[in-house]
């Protein structure tokens, strides 16, 4: 039987041409559905990071860290996020993802 584990999850994005020809209305209502889904995601026990401005060193524009109790909740909520038109819609996104390691030590 494998136990699940903490596991780290980056999102780095930039939006699209999408997102810049959106209303103000549009961006509203795509805003309000993104606050429901992390709202339920930290009900299933994500934890952000917050989002950073990291367009001075890369070529994406911020950048956010979670964690998260397994990776069946990060799919779930990437899921969510597809669906309303996060990923790939109104922004080109890359991700990482790895599981908690046991200690503290790395080799």
């Amino acid at each position: 039987m494998s136990q699940e584990r903490e596991v780290g999850f980056v999102a780095f994005w930039k939006a699209t041409d999408s997102w810049f020809n959106a209303t103000e209305q549009e961006r509203a209502d795509f805003m309000d559905k993104i606050e429901i889904i992390f709202k339920e995601a930290e009900a299933k026990g994500i934890k952000r990071s917050g989002i950073y401005d990291c367009s001075w060193s890369s070529e994406w524009r911020y950048f956010t860290f979670w964690t998260a109790p397994n990776t069946y909740v990060i799919e779930e909520v990437m899921e969510k996020l597809l669906d309303i038109g996060d990923i790939n819609h109104y922004n080109i996104q890359h991700h990482y993802i790895g599981r908690k390691i046991k200690g503290d030590i790395i080799q």
